[in-house]
């Protein structure tokens, strides 16, 4: 069976595992796995003492060390729990969370070589290897609507642009993960949008996040995610935005007086392989991979669903102000963006077509 067969049957499943989970049925992560976080580069345990070591193990990356609340934690967890499972113990991940393995960028170069095995990464880095993904990071793409995504995702757009991200980097594509939209955070007075004017804005440097934020009327700046929390205190910048489970995780919410809830972005996060190590699978294995890939798919998206609205009421619990900015005035602000990187490049616009095109198709 062709690879492409496969993508196309594991992305069908996905959809049935989201029915499922919507009537109760969803799949748990094993109670006894330690978090990712707690990972010191030591094999996940497959269970019992003195059961037998897995055959394979895979090294999966990805960048902060996040706690079991968060999402990319549990798409961890429930991905070895689903290979452990199909193999019978034979396969499993090993973790290798919090920048072990270097920066996402090294990381990316690491996955291309062959290195390291596997990773959760997101589509702005990518970008700087190739711009096959740039489109799924488009501002308001499903209006933070996580099951949206996913529907759309895996309705065929994902598998080509894949098939794509593999031709032009050498790395295997295997889910894409469910992230919810972004929220801004400041140490200053913020209200609505027309407070945006002249507060500095730590970013990605990603061109994409870049011209958003400038569009919404803030003054973004390019910084390393590690410095954040000492840029807010020293006032070097006035705010920054990320996923707000993040937020929490990194306790970088101490250093801010209040949070606009936007869901602005998504900054698509995926789980990638080395054509090393998945070209060591038999087919049958490969199909694990995979089956492995929807389960930390739907790890993050249930995970977060149930945890971002109990982040925000957390948020305002540590003191924060809690504001929500207008959606439909900011999607207006940033409607000449989307346009401008649509006409400038053919992968954007294909992605953002079909996103389009689908809702309207679906009436969604």
């Amino acid at each position: 069976m062709k690879r492409t067969k496969l993508v196309s049957l594991l992305l069908a499943a996905v959809m049935l595992v989201s029915l499922m989970t919507a009537c109760g049925s969803q799949p748990q992560a094993t109670p006894s796995a330690p978090a990712p976080s707690q990972s010191s580069g030591e094999p996940a345990p497959g269970g019992s003492d003195g059961e037998q070591a897995p055959e394979k193990t895979f090294r999966l990356s990805w960048a902060p060390a996040y706690d079991e609340e968060h999402g990319l934690t549990q798409a961890g967890l429930w991905a070895d729990e689903k290979l452990r499972e199909l193999s019978g113990g034979k396969m499993a991940f090993e973790f290798f969370p919090g920048g072990q393995l270097g920066n996402e960028r090294e990381v990316f170069e690491s996955v291309q070589l062959g290195t390291i095995d596997a990773a959760f990464m997101s589509s702005p880095v990518i970008s700087g290897f190739s711009d096959v993904l740039d489109g799924f990071d488009m501002p308001y793409l499903c209006d933070n609507d996580m099951d949206l995504y996913q529907e759309i995702v895996n309705s065929g757009i994902g598998a080509q642009m894949f098939e794509k991200l593999e031709a032009e980097t050498g790395v295997v594509g295997i889910s894409y993960l469910i992230n919810p939209g972004r929220d801004f955070y400041f140490n200053k007075e913020f209200n609505s949008l027309a407070d945006a004017s002249g507060i500095k804005l730590r970013s990605m440097e990603s061109p994409i996040h870049l011209a958003t934020y400038k569009a919404l009327g803030f003054n973004p700046t390019p910084m390393a995610y590690s410095e954040i929390y000492q840029a807010m205190k020293n006032g070097t910048i006035d705010g920054f935005e990320d996923v707000s489970v993040s937020v929490r995780a990194q306790k970088n919410y101490e250093v801010a007086k209040c949070v606009a809830v936007s869901g602005h972005l998504t900054a698509a996060p995926v789980f990638i392989m080395s054509q090393k190590a998945w070209n060591s699978l038999s087919e049958e294995e490969q199909g694990w991979i995979l089956e492995a890939g929807v389960a930390a798919q739907e790890a993050t998206k249930v995970t977060y669903q149930e945890q971002t609205p109990l982040t925000i009421k957390f948020m305002e619990e540590q003191g924060l102000k809690v504001v929500y900015i207008d959606i439909e005035e900011a999607k207006a602000k940033v409607q000449p963006v989307i346009d401008d990187f649509c006409a400038q490049n053919e992968n954007i616009k294909t992605i953002v077509d079909y996103f389009n095109e689908y809702r309207a198709a679906h009436n969604k």
